[in-house]
């Protein structure tokens, strides 16, 4: 299989390469070059006429050619700062590296985070039963804590559950500037949770917003949402930031069987009432609000951050309707950097900041009048029944406190080699920890109210965790043509010990318009709190001897730029995973974490783009993947294929169009589960721009699977049907600029 990919990337290539002699059969590198603009000569390409009307439309055409040209040579030079952390051409970046400028975003008229992210190679994005969560699969994998999201550079993970999806999969898109995605390990740079990729969302700066944008809108599920973003600068002083609101009802799709429904099945003969709300829809609310702020005064950058969000429980752990579920999450930072550059060759960026996670979760896990059976004798006869007449309902609150610094210091040793060593601190606490229930937490005994066993039974223990991290990097332009990045990383937990992280990566510029990566990178994923510490008796608990889940990965990835309007990318990758950590069933009853699991996947990735005009663009994208455990089982919930085509379109600068399909291939079930694996299926997307008709005024309106295709996410065994995906959904945003 893996002799197959590799031959199938170089016919692909092959076939490129073909394509552009007979398509474009005259047109050669240099040419390209002074398309972009370098050195044309006017007076040969727009030769002067006497005629007053013919010289001001070949003026106009003058104007828009120099437009392009600007626009052309800034798509090929693009750069990101997520590789090394510092600006690099996307075709030098020791990575495979995906971006998402702000006028993608907008064309295509996702909304949130996580929708944007199934345009990209290799993601697609799942919803989970136990309160709605919204999982990343990325290269065969599924895991929301192997990728490390970031926001302006900044860390936002949170520690109990190791991923940062619960606060920022429906974090607002119109404030971003840019998405920057590694699709592969990112802990050489990086450390903990730099598995499987690593994502910087950055937000707008003062170049780009300055005054005031006002923006809301409605949809379904009596979806609305309103913006203020804001840019302004003081003398030396910039300052830019936004403030959100958003709500919805969520999903009205039915579910029509849940796990109460196989307990009401299950005791109908002993006489109790049915407590199944099923068939009904999921809890599936949500509320929330945002507030941003960045500030720069000369070598001084600060930010300050703030999100307080309200969800239902959707299905919650036990896969069950209910509707008193009410989950809060709040989570602050603030980071201030001082930027310094000492000397030629020297600069220095320390930096300070501090995060705090407080969650509440108020979870009815069952509904009212649900009855469950134990043996209370452990005799393997369940003989005793507790009926819940309000519902089982626990409440379980806590805090993590980080305070963290690094010092990052460049080095130019010579023209040429930037030498990159760091080092930081996080400390981390887990604290403030309470625990109420209307039931015995050791033995389920209904109880008359809600009560406090915060000191007997927590659900978590008071924690402290201590990272000293130090890493090197060396980026080395060996040739023009050729560009070395060596490093590694060496992160020391107080809990588990110490994870070692090397990377290099190759970049060689072959042909002049094609360039080649060889890379590998070792990644590590910490175990978060919840894995280690849980004492939620006596269903779960923790393991203070687990190891961090570590991957291997190789890739190789080559750039081809067919002419000044098309290019085209395919990488081929191999990820070796050790030590998966999996929560298993130890005795009757009880369930704990463990490293269980190993698993490998190949695959390969193709991308291409064509740019007709500027905003008048095609794009598609191909993942072929094959995750396997290891016994050679297919990884459950992933597809082996995935794909997105779209189209841009803007025939009048008034109006925008944009035209998309994401597809997916089945998805396989968990081993031991019966039932058939999930269908492919596609959805087509619609989105529609009118501006600058009316002074600042833009209206946007789309509409998401619009051919209403009937799809599924993959649901626990007590829900045989699945977790129902929306039908055509549609939203309308409306914006002014003062």
């Amino acid at each position: 299989m893996k002799k197959t990919c590799i031959l199938t990337a170089i016919v692909f290539i092959c076939c490129l390469a073909i394509c552009k002699t007979l398509v474009f059969p005259g047109e050669t590198t240099k040419e390209q070059t002074t398309a972009y603009g370098e050195n044309i000569n006017f007076d040969i390409v727009f030769p002067k006429q006497n005629d007053t009307e013919t010289d001001a439309r070949l003026a106009q055409a003058e104007s828009m050619f120099h437009e392009e040209a600007k626009w052309l040579q800034e798509e090929a030079e693009a750069k990101v700062t997520i590789a090394t952390k510092r600006d690099t051409t996307i075709t030098k970046a020791p990575g495979i590296i995906s971006v998402i400028t702000e006028p993608e975003i907008k064309n295509m008229g996702y909304r949130t985070f996580a929708e944007i992210l199934r345009t990209i190679p290799g993601f697609e994005i799942l919803k989970r039963g136990a309160y709605g969560t919204v999982i990343p699969a990325i290269r065969g994998v599924e895991g929301e804590n192997m990728v490390r999201v970031m926001l302006n550079g900044h860390f936002v993970n949170n520690p109990y559950i190791g991923d940062a999806f619960q606060n920022f999969d429906d974090f607002p898109l119109e404030n971003v500037d840019r998405i920057e995605i590694i699709r592969g390990p990112g802990s050489a740079l990086y450390g903990e949770n730099a598995f499987l990729a690593v994502i910087n969302i950055i937000t707008k700066d003062i170049s780009a917003l300055e005054g005031i944008r006002v923006n809301s809108g409605y949809g379904s599920f009596d979806t609305m949402e309103g913006n203020i973003l804001f840019g302004e600068k003081y003398g030396e002083v910039s300052v830019t930031g936004m403030l959100h609101y958003s709500e919805t009802k969520g999903l009205e799709e039915s579910i029509n069987s849940d796990f109460v429904t196989a307990m009401d099945n299950a005791f109908s003969s002993f006489g109790f009432p049915k407590a199944s709300e099923a068939p009904g829809s999921p809890d599936d609310w949500r509320r929330k609000y945002i507030m941003n702020l960045k500030a720069n005064y000369k070598d001084f950058y600060f930010e300050g951050f703030y999100l307080n969000k309200n969800r239902g429980g959707y299905l919650g752990i036990q896969d069950a309707l209910t509707n008193e579920t009410d989950i809060e999450n709040n989570y602050v930072f603030t980071e201030i950097m001082y930027k310094k550059k000492l000397g030629e060759r020297l600069a220095i960026s320390p930096r300070i900041y501090y995060d705090q996670f407080d969650d509440d979760y108020y979870v009815e896990s069952l509904p009212e009048g649900t009855t469950l059976s134990f043996d209370t004798n452990q005799d393997n006869i369940y003989e005793t029944f507790y009926t819940y007449s309000e519902g089982l309902i626990g409440n379980g609150r806590y805090s993590q406190k980080i305070a963290g610094t690094e010092i990052p210091i460049d080095i130019e040793l010579f023209t040429g080699n930037l030498f990159t060593m760091g080092m930081e601190f996080r400390l981390i606490n887990q604290t403030n920890i309470s625990y109420y229930s209307n039931f015995h937490p050791l033995t389920y005994e209904p109880l008359s109210s809600i009560q406090d066993f915060s000191d007997t039974y927590p659900f978590a223990n008071d924690v402290t965790r201590r990272i000293w991290s130090a890493y090197v990097q060396d980026v080395w332009d060996i040739t023009d043509k050729i560009n070395l990045t060596t490093g590694f990383r060496f992160d020391d937990y107080s809990d588990f010990g110490g994870e070692f992280s090397p990377r290099i990566g190759l970049t060689w510029e072959i042909l002049e318009n094609a360039s080649l990566k060889l890379l590998y990178g070792r990644a590590f994923r910490a175990p978060n709190f919840d894995e280690m510490y849980i004492t939620n008796q006596p269903a779960r608990h923790g393991n203070e001897s687990l190891e961090p889940e570590t991957i291997d990965t190789y890739e190789i990835g080559i750039d081809y730029t067919i002419n000044r309007y098309i290019t085209s990318k395919v990488n081929y990758f191999y990820n070796n995973i050790k030590d998966l950590i999996v929560l298993q069933l130890k005795d009757p009853g009880l369930w704990q974490f463990e490293n269980f699991r190993d698993a490998y996947i190949h695959g390969i990735e193709f991308e291409s783009r064509i740019n007709f005009t500027k905003n008048n663009y095609l794009f598609m994208n191909y993942t072929f993947q094959d995750p396997n455990d290891e016994n050679g089982k297919n990884l459950p919930f992933v597809t082996k294929h995935k794909g997105n085509f779209g189209v841009n379109m803007q025939p009048w600068k008034y109006i925008n169009t944009n035209l998309s399909t994401f597809f997916s291939g089945k998805r396989y079930r968990e081993e031991g589960d019966s039932r058939d694996d999930l269908p492919s299926y596609a959805l087509l997307n619609l989105s529609l721009i009118a501006k600058d008709f009316w002074e600042t005024m833009e209206i946007q309106g789309t509409v998401n699977n619009l051919l209403d295709k009937d799809y599924d996410d993959p649901g626990n065994v007590y829900v045989p049907d699945d977790l129902p995906r929306p039908g055509r959904t549609f939203f309308i945003g409306m914006s002014y600029a003062f």
